[in-house]
């Protein structure tokens, strides 16, 4: 999702020429992050469509009128319907190289402010009063009688209902217009020769995305792929920033979408694109965003369609399997008794006619008549034969029968973790990872990884990256997305003092708070655990136990697949799955 900050411009000028001055007629909760209003202008009545998705927050125009979701009203909701329905949208404002939309409304109750902060898994989306009084947030701090104290008089932002807003923090970065070629000089000559430019220009610039970053690359070099020793040349560089970045935004706005090799949209920005290649124009922002978002989603529904029935068919062939092994060991369970059988046909071969199919002896004085199925093709010594075979095999496999039972709950297990991998995946690159992962493992034959782009030197990414987040009293916290990442995470980046986390019992993310400058507050610990919760398959239930012990008492299974463990001394915690604002 490529919503930066000159992405949020362009918007906020389609709604300054679109929507500015009209009245909503309705606000409507498609779910709980999710938000669409009725804004009327003569004679057209106009959707605003809201998000705060982690992975996708957004907001555009759209003709189309927005459906009331299922689940309950959240306390946002009950407030935007108090004070929304009526009021006039009387300006809009952005602060300079930030992606924060304030929408100021004025009825009958007063003046409003409606408070987007499109800030990735930090987004949130609240509704603040005259004086910057919070009316209502999605996403509320959390807080108790023992701590409030505390967040009232720290440095964290604190979204509750009677509290004062305060917008994030400014970033210690330098301005676009502010860069010289002597300033960009001295950072490239304290960066590593090897650093690529298009990393390096977001972390010195306010405002600057990685897609503008590399972008910006491409005009000044030919190149996205440029490091800090192959610049030769820093005046279009300087030069390239500032014009993005003029306060008037002269530059025409370019409403354009970006297509794989499959004509799936990849990105959008209302600049050009020119390093992606295969791009096209709408007339509208708006319009960009939508067919992204709807394209995007169908494509990528469409991807994970045959991986999740691989995954069931999977399912069923163990299942399957399971179920003989159950039986055989039913059947095995007394290996004595196929002895028996044998020996009791030798003894009684005499009674044995031609084509007979069951044999009916006294075996043992105080035990019933002794039943054996006969096979009338076979003599009496082949039928003999026959059981005192199955009698050795079952000698055999008796202790092998629970040893591939387990190997198969592994199986199982490891499934519901790809499963939940796919469910979680949310672009094409972690796709593609549980299809080769299905793949490598047998369970999915139709997966042909692709093959790298060749259009003007974009960089190709081939494995996902795990989530750095950064929780509120300052600790950071790693996420795993999928089995790989888990597994990468736990015994390759984490020490042995860190503190491990997962939800209990279920499939789900691996999660590590590093502890080499000490250990987490209380509050950063049950944040940590709530992310945990929502990157588990129980992310959509209120309430969900997650385990947390040091990652030394982590295993790995041996002969299991990637990221399946075992662990010990764990402490349990009972949270809310939630994606939180890193304050």
């Amino acid at each position: 999702m490529s919503f930066d900050t000159l992405a949020l411009t362009a918007l906020a000028r389609e709604l300054q020429t679109i929507v500015l001055h009209g009245r909503v007629q309705r606000v409507t909760q498609l779910n709980s992050l999710n938000f669409g209003f009725e804004i009327y202008v003569h004679p057209i009545r106009h959707y605003l469509a809201i998000s705060i998705e982690p992975q996708s927050p957004h907001i555009y125009l759209t003709p189309k009128k927005l459906r009331r979701g299922q689940g309950n009203e959240t306390p946002l909701m009950l407030v935007l319907r108090k004070y929304m329905r009526g009021a006039r949208l009387k300006e809009i404002r952005q602060p300079p190289y930030e992606r924060l939309l304030y929408l100021h409304f004025e009825n009958y109750a007063g003046s409003t402010i409606l408070a987007l902060e499109l800030l990735g898994p930090r987004s949130n989306l609240l509704l603040l009063d005259a004086d910057q009084i919070i009316l209502g947030a999605a996403r509320l701090s959390k807080s108790n009688r023992k701590n409030s104290h505390k967040l009232a008089t720290s440095r964290t932002r604190i979204h509750i209902p009677g509290h004062v807003y305060h917008p994030p923090s400014p970033q210690n970065k330098v301005a676009p217009h502010d860069l010289t070629v002597p300033l960009l000089e001295r950072e490239l000559a304290e960066a590593s020769p090897t650093f690529p430019l298009a990393r390096l220009l977001p972390q010195l610039l306010l405002g600057l995305s990685p897609q503008l970053a590399r972008e910006i690359c491409y005009q000044s070099t030919g190149n996205v792929n440029v490091t800090v020793a192959q610049v030769a040349d820093l005046a279009p560089l300087v030069d390239n920033c500032g014009r993005y970045f003029d306060r008037q935004f002269p530059l025409k706005i370019q409403s354009t979408l970006a297509f794989d090799e499959d004509q799936t949209p990849t990105a959008f920005a209302p600049y050009s694109l020119d390093h992606l290649g295969n791009t096209k124009q709408l007339e509208t922002f708006s319009e960009v965003i939508e067919l992204y978002l709807a394209e995007s989603a169908i494509a990528y529904t469409a991807a994970k369609e045959p991986l999740s029935e691989a995954i069931a068919e999977a399912r069923r062939k163990l299942a399957r399997r399971q179920e003989r092994l159950n039986q055989d060991a039913l059947e095995r369970s007394n290996p004595t008794g196929f002895k028996e059988k044998g020996e009791a046909i030798l003894a009684y071969s005499y009674q044995i006619k031609p084509g007979q199919t069951k044999l009916v002896v006294e075996w043992h004085a105080d035990q019933p008549p002794l039943e054996i199925n006969l096979d009338p093709k076979l003599s009496p010594s082949d039928n003999a034969q026959r059981y005192f075979k199955r009698y050795r095999k079952a000698l055999r496999t008796l202790d092998e029968i629970p040893i591939q039972l387990d190997k198969i709950s592994l199986e199982l297990e490891y499934l519901d973790q790809l499963e939940q991998d796919l469910d979680m995946a949310d672009d094409r690159t972690e796709i593609d990872t549980v299809a080769a992962i299905l793949t490598q493992a047998g369970y999915y034959r139709s997966y042909q990884p692709k093959q790298p782009r060749k259009n003007k030197g974009r960089p190709q990414k081939s494995v996902s990256r795990y989530l750095r987040l950064t929780a509120p009293d300052g600790a950071t916290v790693w996420v795993g997305k999928n089995a790989q990442q888990n597994a990468h995470l736990t015994f390759n980046r984490a020490k042995a003092d860190d503190l491990w986390l997962h939800a209990h019992k279920i499939p789900g993310a691996h999660v590590i708070i590093p502890t080499a400058q000490g250990l987490p507050s209380e509050a950063d610990l049950f944040w940590a655990a709530s992310v945990a919760a929502y990157y588990s398959k129980a992310r959509h239930d209120t309430s969900v136990e997650v385990d947390v012990t040091l990652k030394k008492y982590v295993r790995a299974i041996k002969g299991a697949a990637p990221g399946l463990v075992t662990y010990r001394q764990e402490s349990t915690l009972r949270v809310a799955p939630t994606i939180h604002n890193s304050l």
